[in-house]
């Protein structure tokens, strides 16, 4: 279990430095960037973005935004979004290779990436309607709550948007559902024969249908039935069959238990 570093510490030291989530819960966009560094095999400090007294203040003037991951490779500029993270990966260490040569299997590959992980893809709009629970549903405590308004700030939530951020999500999975279908029969992968990054995206964003098992990925109830969600759009069978997908991407390639705190 790799150590966790301050982020004031993490900015006076040269290499590669992740500023990452320590909630309590899992992260998808965490998940994919340590996915991503894992399977590069490059190694890197584990950096708690969030300072127990000043909160967010040191993050936001070194990086000018609040959200994690982030990325810093010696003195260059701080990489704040899953692409740059993906290319600063690809430039590190080019086997295996994530993202294709091809420009057109590229642009499909980073394309299918964002419906996942991009502002107004699955993680997205999934997290609309947690925070929609949170602030409706009475059975959460005021703790839960404030979570909820903080959220809410922070990513603009309006309430009469809930509807169309899950029709977005129904859309999104039934595309990995055809994605799925075009693949069965041809291995664990989601995009061809060899492990790509929307393998490694998919793996961690459906955690926001089903989290893996609690041996797997410590979380608590609340959270865990918070991130719970059933497509109604795709078959039940096939949503299962996506979610084994991402089980044997995890068994494959990526380290167990997921890291949490």
């Amino acid at each position: 279990m790799k150590e966790w570093i301050s982020l004031a510490d993490g900015l006076s030291r040269p290499g590669l430095r992740l500023a990452l989530v320590r909630s309590g819960m899992a992260s998808p966009w965490s998940e994919f960037c340590r996915a991503i560094f894992h399977v590069k095999q490059l190694e890197y400090e584990q950096v708690d973005g969030r300072d127990p007294v000043t909160g967010l203040r040191l993050l936001k003037e070194a990086t000018a935004q609040e959200s994690m991951p982030v990325a810093f490779w010696n003195d260059e500029r701080p990489r704040t979004n899953w692409l740059e993270l993906l290319h600063l990966a690809d430039r590190l260490r080019e086997e295996p290779r994530l993202l294709p040569d091809n420009c057109e299997d590229r642009v499909r590959t980073i394309g299918l990436c964002a419906e996942l992980c991009s502002e107004g893809g699955f993680g997205w709009h999934r997290r609309v309607s947690l925070i929609h629970n949170l602030l409706t549903n009475s059975d959460f405590s005021e703790r839960e709550r404030r979570i909820g308004h903080y959220l809410a700030g922070k990513y603009g939530y309006q309430a009469s948007r809930v509807n169309y951020s899950l029709q977005r999500c129904e859309d999104i999975v039934a595309t990995f559902a055809r994605l799925h279908a075009a693949q069965k029969g041809l291995g664990t992968y989601l995009d061809g024969n060899s492990l790509s990054a929307i393998d490694l995206a998919w793996a961690a964003f459906a955690a926001l249908i089903r989290p893996l098992p609690q041996e797997h990925c410590p979380m608590s109830d609340i959270w865990r039935a918070l991130y719970a969600w059933e497509p109604v759009n795709t078959s039940a069978e096939t949503v299962n069959a996506l979610l084994q997908r991402r089980d044997r991407i995890y068994a494959e390639h990526l380290q167990l238990p997921v890291v949490v705190g």
